[in-house]
């Protein structure tokens, strides 16, 4: 492998929708909308027709008296809607261009007023009308073909109408699918539970969550594949039913519930043995008063014994400690690491086997004289309880409304266990019960309602699955030989922009040495600086396309970009477009670039029911290593947030939000970090390592301080200056998606359409204006998720329509592949499927030099202190600035009163710090 390789990790994550196509195509009407296109393209040849029609001889009154150049001429989608009534088969009055307007035929005179009207409703003429006999013949033969298209239209939807109600009613009464809605959204499940979604709300709930279910790749069960360039390719699957295992974790909040509980317990809390993790050394403002007792949280010492040693008392400790945790500068021994799969087990095996009940005045409590929580548990919660006795979810329960204060930490955590244990194989009806008693158990601070919200999620769940691909010798040859092309233009592109935002930082701290905890907040309100090359080219080769073009190919059409400086780590998730994965061609079928990722996301997790998982996650170890060279990662741990730990690689880390798992990790403190700058260049360094890093984790939003200081983050050319964006491939590999950028007036009709009909017929409209597939994804920015939208499903045109009303402008792109495209397939259904491929790549150069310290320093010695490696637990000098709470996070140190650091740091300013930049001088 030459230096500027790419490696592609032989271990591929497989992730499938789970929910076949053909559920969310149940829910089109398929001949009522080919029924509205005709009316649309037969409305078309009619205003054609209208726009031809002779002018009289007279000079018009009024230019929009004249067919020809009145708004008549307008497109349909561009002029006002008439609310037409479900009856009514005619088309809105948008379609003859407003209101009613007198013509003029070839004889003089005004039109009688039935005759404009007709006109105006697009309708055919009687033989005595004054127009030339080729003209009248052509209207009436367009215009009552329309009309026939109108009643077919009626009675195709009425038909389609009734076949998609009992679809929604098979659907709303499934049981897979009611056991994804209790999981993902409780509240709309207690909707549909209790009769409040009925009619259009049912329609609307059930295509709002199905085709998320179909159409994404998220709810599948986790699968496998494997590269293997000298096999043949294909897969293996029992089908979308079979689950061998399923497992249960709590969400987040519950754990931090938990944790808010174990620091509250008086008997456990004199037992936690807490520990720095923010901050190296002692932060004086971090606890009032408590810099002693700060100073002592080295992990070694139980918080009853620092309290003794500095004279604090234990509930003024307690205090103290409840603080620093949930500022984030202090953590503890019973306090899960962020990347452990399961930390609500951790904590069980960790906590004692009996923990006493708390006593307000006493703490010497025998153990033996509390009850095991085996007795107190109740009955209805036994794991060996029958599924009837399950509390049902409108049933009342004794403890429906009680915050189990008088429980043991120990007891909920155990119980919570149990209960965890039994939810994968529960029904709905009784995961919801579930679900009520954890968020009891935890402590929701609401205890006048025991419900959980509509987006509080309460348990999450990962299932194993049976599918298992072999990527063989065709797929092979293109991930190892075109896909690596692309990645070599989006990682120069990713370079690029690390290198601009990196001198615009430079640039706002000016030439010294500064604390990072004060660069975030000097970073404040610094924009990314993107680069803009690649995109500049493709806008231009786009343009030079000629008018229409679906496809552009840049094979050969861009230079042969610039090898990146720092190493390159990502993740695609890749899509075959093929009927099997046998019948795949190198160079031919189309493979899809979807998601791309900044980080290598073969995880812990994705591969926790592997059987080898272990072993992968130290293969991709060494790969990374490998790839990483002479540079050195700083790995960020942020606190968990979407139910999943965050991603920790081979490297040091700094802990913001969450702890490694890794005791042996080299732990880097906030206070140990600072970044050089010489006005032109900003670096990264730390106390006791050599070199400068490079943050890494890809966890974080786009930032400019992380992404001026992280390794290149591998993200798509920006196009959204183009209104529209053919399809971009690399020979067969697909880089973009056809995209079209459409201004929100233009779905206006959607929301005032009355019935199905109105809405099938805007629909067409609105397809035929911007050339639109039958399908497509509809993303708003202010949505965190795009859509799936069926023009032929009145249930996902809706939600097209309302999901327009959140932007100025929506984003639509093609459903590539579709589901005739889909490989992956259990009988006659069809389901969507991607590989999530890790690609790495070193440095395209030799790493940065590092500097060598002076041999005669001419600076002061007493204004840059000469750097010692010492331990990182000890204390260390008070810095300017405290942590933020989560990183990066300029908004957070800015309103800490203590920063100093709010505004941009003027040129030639300079931070005081104990370790500066070797050579630089005041």
């Amino acid at each position: 492998m030459s230096e500027q390789d790419w490696t592609l990790l032989p271990a591929v994550t497989v992730r499938s929708a789970g929910f076949a196509w053909e559920l969310v195509r149940s829910l089109a009407y398929p001949r009522a909308a080919a029924a509205a296109a005709e009316v649309v393209r037969l409305e078309r040849r009619a205003l054609d027709l209208l726009a031809e029609a002779p002018a009289h001889r007279a000079p018009a009154e009024n230019p929009a008296e004249n067919p020809a150049e009145g708004p008549a001429r307008r497109a349909p989608a561009e002029a006002p809607a008439r609310r037409a009534s479900a009856e009514d088969p005619r088309p809105a009055r948008s379609a003859v261009g407003g209101d009613a307007r007198s013509a003029r035929g070839t004889g003089s005179g005004r039109l009688p007023r039935g005759l404009r009207s007709r006109l105006r409703d697009l309708r055919p003429l009687p033989g005595g009308t004054p127009a030339p006999a080729g003209w009248l013949a052509a209207w009436n033969e367009v215009t009552g073909s329309l009309e026939d298209a109108r009643l077919a239209l009626a009675g195709t939807t009425a038909a389609d109408a009734a076949l998609a109600r009992a679809a929604v009613a098979g659907i709303a009464a499934d049981e897979r699918f009611l056991d994804a809605l209790v999981r993902s959204a409780p509240g709309l499940y207690r909707d549909l539970r209790r009769g409040v979604a009925k009619g259009g709300r049912l329609r609307r709930l059930v295509g709002s969550v199905l085709q998320g279910l179909c159409a994404t790749c998220c709810f599948g069960p986790l699968g496998h594949g494997r590269v293997e360039p000298a096999a043949a390719g294909g897969h293996t699957w029992s089908g979308h039913r079979e689950r061998p295992r399923r497992v249960a974790y709590p969400a987040d909040w519950v754990g931090e519930s938990l944790q808010r509980r174990v620091l509250a317990d008086p008997v456990l809390v004199a037992g936690l043995v807490p520990r720095r993790r923010t901050w190296t050394g002692a932060v004086p403002d971090a606890v009032p008063d408590a810099a002693p007792f700060v100073a002592l949280c080295d992990g070694s010492r139980t918080l009853a014994e620092i309290a003794a040693e500095s004279g604090t008392e234990l509930e003024q400790a307690a205090a103290a400690l409840a603080v620093a945790v949930r500022r984030g500068l202090l953590t503890h021994d019973l306090c899960p690491p962020a990347t452990v799969a399961d930390p609500l087990s951790w904590l069980r095996e960790r906590l004692p086997a009996e923990t006493p009940r708390p006593d307000a005045h006493r703490r010497d409590v025998p153990r033996s004289d509390v009850p095991r929580s085996d007795a107190l548990r109740s009955d209805a919660h036994r794991p060996d309880a029958p599924r009837s006795e399950a509390p049902r979810p409108d049933a009342p329960r004794p403890d429906a409304h009680r915050s189990g204060g008088d429980l043991s930490v120990g007891r909920r955590v155990r119980e919570i266990t149990e209960l965890l244990a039994q939810y994968p194989a529960a029904s709905p009806d009784v995961k919801l019960a579930l679900q009520r008693r954890v968020e009891t158990l935890a402590g929701s601070g609401r205890a006048h309602d025991d419900r959980p919200g509509d987006d509080r999620v309460v348990v999450h769940e990962a299932a194993a699955g049976t599918l298992r691909v072999t990527v063989g010798e065709g797929l092979t040859a293109d991930l190892e030989g075109r896909v690596p092309q692309v990645l070599d233009l989006l990682a120069a592109d990713a370079e690029l922009t690390r290198q601009r935002t990196n001198r615009l930082l430079a640039g706002r701290l000016g030439a010294g040495t500064f604390g990072l905890a004060e660069v975030l907040g000097a970073a404040g309100g610094l924009e990314i600086r993107h680069g803009d090359r690649f995109a500049e080219r493709i806008a231009a080769i786009v343009r030079a396309a000629p008018p229409g073009a679906a496809t552009v190919d840049l094979a050969g059409l861009l230079d042969d970009p610039e090898p990146p400086a720092a190493p390159v780590l990502c993740s695609a998730d890749v899509m075959v477009a093929a009927p099997s994965l046998e019948a795949y061609e190198p160079g031919l079928t189309p493979l899809i670039l979807g998601d791309l990722h900044d980080v290598a996301l073969l995880t812990p997790w994705a591969l926790q029911f592997h059987p080898d998982g272990a072993a992968l996650v130290a293969e991709r170890d060494a790969a990374i290593v490998r790839a990483l060279g002479g540079h050195t990662a700083l790995n960020v741990i942020s606190r968990r947030a979407t139910g999943r730990p965050p991603l920790e690689f081979p490297g040091p880390v700094l802990e913001l939000g969450g702890v490694t798992a890794d005791g042996g990790r080299r732990r880097i403190g906030l206070d140990e970090l600072y970044v050089h700058s010489d006005g032109h260049r900003a670096v990264l360094r730390a106390k006791g390592v050599d070199g400068p890093l490079l943050l890494h984790n890809g966890e974080h939003d786009d930032t400019a301080l992380h992404t001026a200081l992280a390794l290149p983050r591998v993200r798509r050319p920006d196009l959204r200056h183009l209104s529209r964006v053919p399809r971009l491939t690399w020979d067969n590999v697909v880089i973009s998606r056809r995209a079209w950028r459409v201004g929100r007036a233009s779905f206006e009709a959607l929301g005032q359409a009355v019935g199905d009909r109105e809405l099938l017929v805007a629909m067409a409209r609105l397809r035929e204006t911007h050339d639109l597939p039958v399908t497509f994804f509809a993303a708003s920015p202010r949505e965190r998720r795009p859509i799936h939208v069926d023009t032929r499903s009145p249930a996902l045109v809706e939600g097209l329509g309302r999901l327009a009303a959140t932007a100025e402008r929506l984003t639509l792109t093609e459903t590539l592949p579709g589901p005739e495209e889909c490989w992956l397939r259990d009988g006659g259904l069809r389901f969507a499927a991607e590989l999530r491929c890790v690609y790495l790549r070193p440095a395209g150069g030799s790493p940065a030099s590092r500097p060598k310290p002076e041999t005669a320093d001419t600076c002061s010695p007493a204004s840059r202190p000469k750097p010692e490696v010492t331990d990182t637990c000890s204390p260390a000098p008070a810095t300017r600035s405290r942590a933020a709470a989560r990183y990066p996070g300029p908004a957070d140190v800015r309103a800490d009163s203590c920063s100093r650091v709010a505004d941009p740091v003027a040129p030639g300013a300079r931070a005081a710090h104990p370790y500066p930049w070797q050579g630089d001088c005041r």
